[in-house]
């Protein structure tokens, strides 16, 4: 098989020859861009400053170190993550920027400021700081997270609904040419409109579910309708080339759902149901959920919403273990991740204790299909570059079923 055809088996609950790989296919499934400069050196490729894709400052996974990882998915461009295109004609789109004494490679129109006192200021992500000796940004968000705020009149809301035709055929011509020349499986990467609308903040959404569940209820359901529209145009323009779009909503911590299984039911599931549904019935595209923590209470949910794919698998969080997990839900639901899971292997371990670890993980989770190999989230910056190799090294020698 090749990695097109073995993706698209798992998809499609088969067995293909070997469990893919999906590392850095997707924007929550890869590596900080300072761990991806160690990926490059372990794999022995030509090292190319890596390029810096979204907020969590993780690393576009190029060809050639997709090639050499023995990789599987490719991640297509997303205009609310990246200000630059990930593919096609992009070059001219792209700057070289020094951050943490290395050389990566920002989309043209970001600023980064490198301080005196060892700080670094995203000056076009809201003057975000990263503090000195760390490796990722704090992005201002609603400080006041008990301030007053009006109800949202939902015949007032107009979420996006719609691309500008030279993104749609921007993107077309880069899946095209993806798609034939090369056998890699194709990610569409966060584009759609999502349900992840919190009107007065955190707090203040929370409050708003439980005071006034009908109107959060209707925001909700205009979002999907925003999406679907979405969805049509995107189908129309990549959808015989890409095989999975993502779609992300952290709904979990490491104890359960965040607000509880029973108000989620009331407030989100009717929205995802719509959403996944009509997702399903305009376009051959899976559908691939981001949601962190212990989601394991809703999944049954989930599933019965539509869900195909779900990431990143945080098997550290409560019930979240990936012996309950696929004994419950293998049959059900692909997942992609779970390997290495950064609470559970330390930076103390050695290499052969991490890749017991990786390899047991994807033992459990790989058996009998329905999973595509990766980490738990985006590795960070700090991963000692003995853990990367026991990462690769136990895939490898791990991905053939038996």
């Amino acid at each position: 098989m090749n990695s097109r055809e073995r993706v698209r088996a798992v998809l499609n609950h088969e067995l293909p020859d070997r469990v893919p790989n999906g590392l850095g296919g997707c924007e929550t499934e890869g590596l900080h861009i300072v761990a991806y400069d160690k990926l490059q050196k372990i794999l022995g490729v030509e090292a190319q400053p890596p390029r810096l894709d979204t907020f969590m400052t993780n690393a576009v996974f190029e060809e050639p170190v997709i090639r050499a990882m023995d990789g599987d998915i490719i991640l297509l461009a997303s205009p609310r993550m990246c200000a630059s295109e990930l593919r096609g004609d992009a070059a001219g789109q792209w700057k070289e920027q020094e951050l943490w004494g290395h050389t990566f490679r920002v989309a043209a129109r970001e600023r980064f400021r490198n301080n005196d006192d060892g700080t670094v200021t995203w000056e076009t992500a809201g003057n975000a700081i990263c503090p000195a000796g760390a490796y990722f940004f704090d992005h201002k968000g609603n400080t006041d997270l008990m301030a007053d705020f009006g109800v949202p009149d939902p015949d007032a809301f107009h979420p996006n609904d719609t691309f500008s035709d030279s993104f749609l055929r921007n993107l077309e011509t880069a899946a095209k040419r993806l798609y034939e020349e090369t056998d890699l499986s194709l990610c569409l990467g966060e584009t759609i409109t999502d349900l992840q609308i919190a009107p007065g903040g955190m707090i203040g959404s929370m409050v708003l579910m439980m005071e006034e569940p009908d109107v959060m209820r209707a925001l909700l359901d205009k979002c999907a309708d925003a999406a679907l529209k979405q969805i049509r145009l995107l189908d129309q323009a990549v959808g015989k080339y890409v095989d999975i779009l993502s779609i992300a909503h952290d709904f979990g911590d490491n104890r359960g759902v965040t607000i509880g299984e029973h108000l989620w039911r009331n407030i989100y599931k009717d929205a995802y149901r719509k959403l996944f549904r009509g997702w399903q019935e305009i376009t051959d595209m899976k559908v691939n959920l981001h949601s962190c923590g212990s989601i394991d209470t809703i999944l049954p949910d989930l599933i019965e919403c539509g869900v195909q794919v779900v990431n990143p698998v945080q098997v550290s969080a409560k019930n979240m273990g990936p012996a309950s997990l696929k004994e419950r839900f293998g049959n059900d639901v692909v997942f992609w991740g779970g390997a290495y899971d950064v609470q559970l292997i330390r930076d103390s371990m050695t290499y052969d204790e991490v890749y017991r670890a990786v390899s047991e993980n994807i033992r459990i989770l790989g058996a009998g299909g329905n999973y595509i190999f990766s980490g738990v989230h985006n590795l960070p910056a700090t991963m000692p570059e003995h853990h990367l190799k026991a990462m690769i090294d136990a895939y490898r020698d791990t991905r053939d079923y038996r």
